[in-house]
């Protein structure tokens, strides 16, 4: 994942891309740096650092990258293992050293898809998993890092802990540390009580849960809180994007995906291009509501818009009068009988027309066209990389399944968090835009 390396720039080290011709998995160890007021790319060459690995965790602090754990694949898929080593990267210098561990149990066991983020002189590691070939197993331990010590340590935290899992989110707030969501596999038929939302895996005996839960760790006392949801709370999904908007306490959340159960050999992957906000103060979820942008000319529909939405009731949509009155009355009902996550169901239940999705959603975007060209915004993805600078919000790449072949994104879009003048794209994607356009023309001939 990207890390702010100051307020302009951010580092990302590793990843991995699949090959769709080819069907070759390639696992990289390379660091470029993005200078967001340039929006140049830069390669830094650092030498004698980890090996190539996807799905570790990193923190930027005290002018260095820290890293930990993550997993490496051949690229025939053959081989695969965990790392468990930490390493850090002078940022003043790009000169790799690796932290000798201490012995066995001093640190995390070998993993990927953890989480971590810095908080005063520590590192808080959450979670992650391991796979043996023969047994996956989830964590919920928690383990610090000193940075006075280069040490680890494996902290005993009470409350209401959090199931084991991996690839959540966390969102760090003064001294709170939210965990969100997850994903972890538990046998078939088992009386495990947190279920959560579950399919099925290539192991008949194994069925994947994807978790829509929230946990608060205190980082003074130690202890375990289950946040209630609240507020229009996103559906259940995975491999979601999430960055930390500071200056307003919020944590913003976009894309992510839910895989489906279709019978047989069969599974449905839906894809999310929805973008909401957890207010960490309130711990209620919001919409993240992109506003149209105003009309060029001397025209007065962008003011009369923009008054239209200020003084508009949060339950009934701005610019009404634009949007068939059937969809309206529909959406309305809906939004009256259901609220959060159940709002979902209820549409998929109702299956009305129109771009009623907007309403339930993201209120102050009701209306809007967004088949204009003026009006686009990223497309359905995993996987997405996001980060805040200053009071930026910054997505890049991801990843889009189409046909069984994963199509690896590199655009790159930002949004304004103080205006929310609608996404922008700085640049666009420059793969596999052959088989969206296919995907797009199938779809066409199906609706005639």
């Amino acid at each position: 994942m990207p890390l702010p390396a100051s307020d302009k720039e951010v580092i990302f080290f590793g990843g991995e891309w699949m090959d769709p011709v080819e069907d070759g998995m390639y696992v990289y160890a390379d660091c470029y740096v993005f200078n967001a007021q340039s929006r140049e790319w830069k390669q830094i060459v650092s030498p004698n650092g980890p090996l190539p690995r996807s799905s570790h965790q990193s923190v930027t602090t005290r002018g260095y990258m820290y890293v930990f754990g993550g997993e490496f694949t051949s690229r025939d898929s053959t081989k695969f293992r965990h790392f468990g080593d930490t390493w850090r990267l002078d940022l003043s210098t790009y000169v790799w050293e690796q932290i000798a561990s201490k012995g066995p149990g001093t640190s995390p066991s070998a993993r990927s898809g953890h989480r971590m983020v810095a908080y005063k002189n520590v590192i808080v590691l959450f979670g992650g998993f391991a796979d043996t070939g023969k047994t996956t197993r989830y964590h919920a331990d928690v383990w610090l890092f000193s940075f006075d010590t280069l040490a680890w340590e494996e902290k005993k935290v009470g409350g209401s802990p959090p199931s084991p899992r991996g690839g959540c989110q966390l969102a760090l707030h003064k001294d709170t540390l939210f965990v969100i969501g997850g994903y972890s596999t538990a046998k078939k038929f088992s009386n495990n009580a947190n279920r959560g939302n579950a399919r099925d895996d290539d192991d008949d005996d194994e069925k994947g849960i994807v978790h829509d839960d929230i946990f608060a760790l205190d980082l003074i006392n130690w202890t375990w809180e289950k946040v209630k949801k609240q507020g229009m709370v996103p559906t259940a999904r995975s491999s979601f994007g999430l960055a930390v908007h500071a200056p307003k306490a919020k944590a913003v959340l976009f894309g992510g995906v839910f895989d489906q159960d279709g019978g047989g050999d069969k599974m449905y992957s839906e894809l999310f291009n929805e973008a909401y906000q957890f207010n960490m103060e309130s711990r209620r979820w919001f919409p993240l509501s992109v506003r149209p942008p105003k009309p060029k000319g001397n025209g007065k529909g962008g003011a009369e818009l923009a008054a239209a939405e200020s003084t508009a009731p949060a339950n009934v949509p701005a610019q009404e009068d634009r949007v068939d009155p059937a969809t309206a009355r529909a959406a309305t009902l809906i939004q009256a009988a259901f609220r959060g996550y159940a709002v979902r169901k209820a549409y998929e239940t109702y299956r009305v027309g129109g771009k009623i999705s907007e309403l339930l959603y993201s209120p102050a975007t009701y209306g809007i066209d967004w088949d204009s060209k003026e009006l686009i915004r990223p497309r359905a993805r995993s996987a997405p990389s996001l980060f805040v600078l200053k009071n930026t919000l910054w997505l890049w790449g991801g990843m889009v399944e189409i046909e069984h072949a994963d199509v690896v994104l590199d655009d790159m879009w930002c949004l304004d968090l103080n205006k929310l003048d609608c996404w922008h794209c700085m640049k666009e994607n420059s793969t596999g835009e052959e088989a969206f356009r296919e995907l797009s023309s199938d779809d066409d001939d199906m609706v005639e």
